[in-house]
């Protein structure tokens, strides 16, 4: 069993169920491995490292699961707020951002399994709030390329795997007509993420026979 632990990019509301890239995978390692295969998408809109860590026992852990793939930033990075205004500062700062993902990483491990590190997209011009002065003085994705830097830095530290989701979004700005609204994968979004995914996670039972 495999958990994917994230935000709104994960969860995926904005595509068809079965468009989905936990769902594209579900069915892509079932049919690899020839037989069932269930991946759990414990995912939360709007959700944050800070937030998520306080459900890691019950979304996560209680599942006995055997890869646990997190995936959280855009919103750690952000300016927007889900409950007023943007503001001038991430909603999660950077070394808390650090600190939450090395606890969850710890959580996972000692619960027997293993974390899997998947780095936040870029988001595309087409963001509704790239108009903000600190977007446009710094780069849309100034701190989200931080957070993904991060989130190399955390799966370096603990000798874990990592799927570099912003690395291949970004080195293909092709790539970022499948982020319409700036953050959140279309289907051809979710297609790229899941063959990622799934090559990701077969690399990693592959190695470890």
């Amino acid at each position: 069993m495999i958990v994917a632990f994230g935000d709104s990019v994960t969860k995926g509301d904005n595509v068809a169920p079965n468009e989905r890239f936990t769902s594209i995978a579900e069915a892509e390692l079932a049919r690899l491995w020839k037989r069932p295969l269930k991946v759990i998408n414990a995912s939360i809109n709007a959700d944050t490292t800070t937030l998520a860590l306080q459900r890691i026992e019950r979304d996560v852990v209680a599942h006995k699961p055997s890869f646990v793939t997190i995936m959280f930033g855009v919103n750690d990075a952000g300016f927007f707020r889900p409950d007023g205004p943007p503001a001038d500062s991430p909603r999660v700062e950077v070394n808390d951002y650090r600190r939450n993902l090395h606890g969850m990483v710890e959580a996972i491990s000692e619960a027997g399994a293993l974390p899997v590190m998947v780095s936040p997209l870029p988001m595309s011009p087409s963001y509704w709030l790239a108009y903000l002065p600190q977007y446009r003085e710094n780069g849309l994705n100034c701190l989200v390329d931080q957070y993904a830097e991060i989130v190399r830095e955390v799966a370096r530290d603990h000798g874990v795997p990592l799927i570099d989701l912003h690395r291949v979004f970004s080195d293909d700005p092709a790539m970022q007509a499948f982020l319409p609204d700036g953050i959140h994968p279309d289907a051809r979004g979710h297609a790229s993420i899941a063959d990622l995914y799934v090559h990701g996670i077969v690399k990693i039972c592959d190695s470890s026979r």
